[in-house]
């Protein structure tokens, strides 16, 4: 029955390895591997219990790099930010140290591990947050800008048609897209990842102009372009906290 979990235990290269399996209304396969090593796997109910788990033992490598990561790398656990001198932000993996200035001018900018945020009045949390919002958008522009052109070019062969970017702030999901209207949509939040994450997500959604779905061919074009796509969808999903 759709929907249901069951517990299961496979025979791989590593030794027995227990998954979650989900019966979905899906066309294939999905392997995840989640942040607390819990193997999670989805697929359709036609699919045999033993195809499911010769696609584990297929996978046996990426489980094995997934696990290794998140055993040696604590969670990071999302705080909410009040924009106040001292604060640590994520910016392409690394920390940046929020500093406030009281100034006559108001605007943010960033100087190597520091991000002043001048405002006039610095007891105003919400004129500090939306000054911090519109230089987190500004660099959110212009580093996934670069990163899609980059990747852009990897999909020459196919004279896609470059598409907008949009961003918003997701609670679920890391970016989308419309391959029909050429805009590609991406969480804010991917900025605090490093950028071979960022690279990972674009081409996930690059991979849609060409297969709109989720289909063999999508994951086998995904894996040509960008081959360690597993690895730093990991990474991405064990530092950023949705």
């Amino acid at each position: 029955m759709a929907g249901v979990k069951e517990k299961h235990t496979v025979l791989t290269s590593d030794g027995a390895q227990d998954y979650i399996l989900e019966r979905k209304n899906v066309k294939n396969i999905n392997l995840r591997v989640k942040p607390d090593c819990t193997i999670y796997v989805s697929a359709p109910n036609r699919v045999s219990v033993r195809e499911i788990e010769s696609f584990i033992r297929s996978r046996s490598r990426y489980i094995r790099r997934a696990t290794e990561y998140f055993r040696t790398r604590p969670k990071t656990e999302r705080t909410e930010l009040k924009y106040v001198s001292g604060e640590k932000i994520k910016l392409l993996g690394t920390d940046v140290e929020i500093k406030v200035v009281q100034d006559t001018s108001e605007y943010s900018e960033r100087d190597g591990s520091n991000l002043y945020i001048h405002v006039k009045d610095k007891d105003n949390e919400e004129r500090r947050k939306k000054l911090f919002s519109a230089w987190l958008d500004e660099i959110c522009r212009e580093i996934f800008t670069e990163v899609m052109h980059d990747v852009y070019e990897k999909f020459s062969e196919y004279s896609l048609m470059f598409p907008q970017l949009k961003l918003r702030t997701m609670t679920s999901r890391w970016g989308s897209c419309h391959p029909y209207k050429k805009i590609i949509t991406l969480n804010r939040r991917l900025i605090e990842a490093p950028r071979h994450c960022i690279e990972q997500v674009v081409a996930h959604e690059f991979c849609h102009f060409v297969h709109p779905d989720h289909s063999k061919d999508f994951y086998a074009l995904l894996q040509r372009i960008y081959p360690e796509w597993r690895y730093s969808k990991a990474v991405l999903e064990s530092l950023v906290v949705l």
